[in-house]
């Protein structure tokens, strides 16, 4: 499918202002992106730059802390709960510098003396203990006789020990002293709080400690939709992780079927609840369409038949029926996209599928990717292998830093990046 026609394709996934936090770190920071039909779209970067975070939040493995994720037209995620949070944080802490007399000029500037000092002080530690070492060592070997040390060498030992120790002292005592007077500057701005500056920051903090009420209740209601949506539209996206998450004590075909037969039996089972209900409280006859339904023996060979047939597909047939630990590991991952196939997904989200591959098994997963890609499935990899990049993308992603610092055609990212980030990238790797 060109470039062309597949711009003309309806969005499958967008996403706008996606944030992501752990603890205290911006891990997402504003990722706007839309995935259309048909697309494969390939995301490259750095270690520890948001890719598989940025993957892992479009189908809500991990909650993102704030933006927007949309699939096929419906809100998936939404929520500015997080960024409310940060303001409310923030206005809090300027009430706790202004009070505490942390926000006077004075102050900040004696704070940043103490800590260049704190600095010099950690590295004239360093040095001291390096040249008591070495006074005490040319001691020994004096005493020893050894290593053709002299009275001298011992003396100019001592005396660099005991000018490290003149440093030291040195800075400790300004470092004392800056701290003194970022005690008496906090005093005296404490006792010249700006009321009107004060006043401003309370009714700030008021306001912000509404606007986070309001955006956290809208949180935990868009939360309830999503939760009561979120199995389905999983089920449309099918993923492969780094590592392929087999059950040992299950066959292929059993780890295959797993998903299949379980969502199966829970859809027949509500099914035929619905269907009770109509009869019982609205009186419709519902007798064909309860015959219709398939019994859970039915789910289970329509499951192991798909599987079979996707086993096919990939070679792997005659491994129908063996454990996963008598595999390698390109099997392995192989099994994995064939599990998530059997769900028959709209697209497929791969997290680095070949890194935990030996490289003489990354050619055989690599290839099915490839097939996939040729039959027109929707994708999403996250990659290091450049090459496949190229070869199968139709548009490529340069993430660093939790954001999107690139995003073109295979031919534009590699033959002619523009970002200056992705410039270095590209030159350490190709």
């Amino acid at each position: 499918m060109s470039e062309k026609i597949i711009q003309q394709n309806p969005v499958l996934i967008s996403t706008r202002g996606l944030t992501k936090r752990f603890g205290s770190k911006d891990v997402l920071k504003g990722i706007d992106c839309d995935i259309r039909v048909g697309e494969k779209v390939a995301v490259i970067g750095p270690s520890g730059s948001g890719k598989s975070t940025f993957l892992r939040c479009l189908n809500l493995l991990e909650l993102p802390s704030g933006g927007v994720v949309t699939v096929d037209g419906a809100v998936l995620f939404q929520s500015d709960m997080q960024a409310k949070k940060d303001v409310l944080d923030a206005i809090k802490a300027q009430i706790k510098a202004v009070k505490s007399g942390e926000a006077s000029p004075e102050v900040k500037a004696h704070q940043e003396e103490a800590a260049a000092l704190k600095e010099e002080l950690l590295h004239a530690h360093a040095e001291l203990k390096d040249a008591a070492t070495k006074a005490k060592l040319a001691a020994i070997k004096l005493a020893k006789k050894s290593g053709g040390v002299t009275e001298e060498d011992v003396q100019d030992a001592v005396a660099a020990r005991e000018k490290a120790t003149a440093v030291v002292a040195e800075l400790k005592a300004r470092l004392s002293a800056v701290n003194a007077k970022i005690k008496q500057k906090k005093a005296e701005a404490k006792k010249n709080v700006d009321a009107a500056e004060l006043q401003r920051l309370n009714e700030a903090l008021t306001q912000a400690k509404a606007e986070y009420a309001t955006a956290k209740k809208a949180h935990n209601a868009a939360m309830r939709k999503t939760n009561a949506v979120i199995d389905e539209h999983r089920r449309n996206m099918g993923m492969v992780f780094q590592h392929f998450n087999l059950f040992n004590n299950l066959t292929v075909t059993e780890n295959i079927t797993l998903a299949p037969v379980s969502l199966g039996i829970k859809d027949l089972a509500a099914k035929r609840k619905e269907l009770l209900k109509r009869k019982l409280f609205k009186h419709e006859d519902v007798t064909e369409q309860l015959a219709a339904l398939p019994d859970k023996l039915e789910i289970i060979e329509n499951a192991k038949t798909n599987a079979k047939r996707l086993l096919a597909r990939v070679g792997l047939l005659d491994k129908a029926d063996v454990f996963p630990s008598t595999l390698s590991g390109g099997q392995k991952q192989r099994i994995a996209i064939v599990r998530s196939l059997a769900m028959n997904p709209r697209v497929m989200l791969f997290d680095e599928p070949t890194s935990a591959l030996d490289p003489e098994m990354v050619g055989e997963v690599l290839e099915v990717i490839k097939e996939l890609a040729d039959e027109g499935m929707t994708m999403v990899i996250v990659t290091h292998e450049m090459n496949f990049a190229k070869e199968v993308a139709t548009r490529v992603l340069f993430v660093d830093d939790g954001l999107i610092k690139e995003d073109a055609p295979p031919a534009d990212l590699f033959g002619n990046p523009q970002n200056d980030r992705l410039k270095e990238f590209l030159s350490k790797i190709l």
